[in-house]
């Protein structure tokens, strides 16, 4: 690997956060590997360019499947686009490309916007007042 992989390497490390949708634990894993590229090649902090805006998504599915199955409710995508019905009166659209979502509710006949985020996180906390509760009839 030469000084320019890790420099094109640490920029692309930048991007993982949790702002974009990774686990803390991904983030901090890709926070820990940017510092060990940057002492190896001995690479300053000014010397990495800004991080272009990548081209692809930023999120694959996988990361808002898991956070709607938490809730039981079930993805359903096409290209960068989403949706899952929460309720009978209520659907979350989401915007891969974008990580963005927003949620419609159905209002005499016609939906209107009532919410809207650019996080998984901030997903998982309207769901936690939003999502209809699902109970075991089998508990002991």
């Amino acid at each position: 690997m030469t000084a320019q992989d890790a420099l094109r390497k640490i920029g692309k490390l930048r991007r993982i956060n949790t702002d974009n949708g990774a686990m803390p634990a991904e983030s901090e894993t890709a926070s820990r590997l940017q510092k060990t590229l940057m002492k190896r090649y001995a690479i300053k902090a000014h010397d990495i360019p800004d991080a272009s805006p990548p081209t692809v998504s930023r999120l694959s599915w996988i990361y808002w499947r898991e956070l709607l199955e938490e809730f039981s409710l079930s993805l359903n995508h096409f290209g960068h686009r989403g949706s899952a019905e929460v309720g009978n009166n209520r659907k979350v659209y989401i915007r891969l490309d974008k990580s963005q979502w927003w949620s419609e509710e159905r209002c005499r006949g016609a939906w209107k916007t009532t919410a809207r985020g650019s996080s998984v996180e901030s997903l998982r906390k309207y769901l936690k007042e939003h999502a209809p509760k699902s109970y075991s009839l089998l508990r002991r």
